[in-house]
């Protein structure tokens, strides 16, 4: 029997364009594909590396912030080099966190910085390495 597959994670924005520009300029995720409803759109992000979209959620009309409460942590990607990475953010003025390193003792785990998109939800950019490929 065929397992599932994860194909899209959702999250509401404020300003569909401000969202698609911070997500092809950071994350080099282009609009594959959209639904325009009168109340409401759906914009799917994706790039070559993958099949797994990004659906940017447009409630129409609404002009009040939405809330991350506190379930919601953030998306990760992966890049093959995170200080080349940083520094191209930094360029386009994305304001990323500095990068860390997480170790469990002497062998490295993991190398990351976090960003935020418009609408304030984090995006972890993590190298590639181990688990994080």
């Amino acid at each position: 029997m065929p397992k599932p597959k994860l194909i899209h994670t959702m999250i509401r924005v404020l300003d569909l364009d401000k969202s698609l520009a911070f997500y092809r300029d950071a994350l080099a995720l282009e609009e594959a594909y959209r639904l325009d409803f009168p109340d409401f759109a759906l914009a799917y992000l994706r790039n070559p590396e993958n099949d797994f979209e990004l659906e940017l959620t447009l409630n129409k009309g609404r002009s009040e912030p939405y809330t991350h409460g506190t379930g919601y942590g953030h998306i990760a990607v992966c890049v093959d080099d995170v200080e080349a990475e940083h520094r191209r953010l930094v360029a386009l003025g994305l304001l990323p966190t500095d990068v860390k390193s997480f170790r469990d003792g002497d062998a490295l785990i993991a190398r990351f910085f976090f960003i935020q998109d418009p609408d304030g939800y984090k995006v972890e950019v993590l190298e590639r390495h181990g688990h994080y490929q």
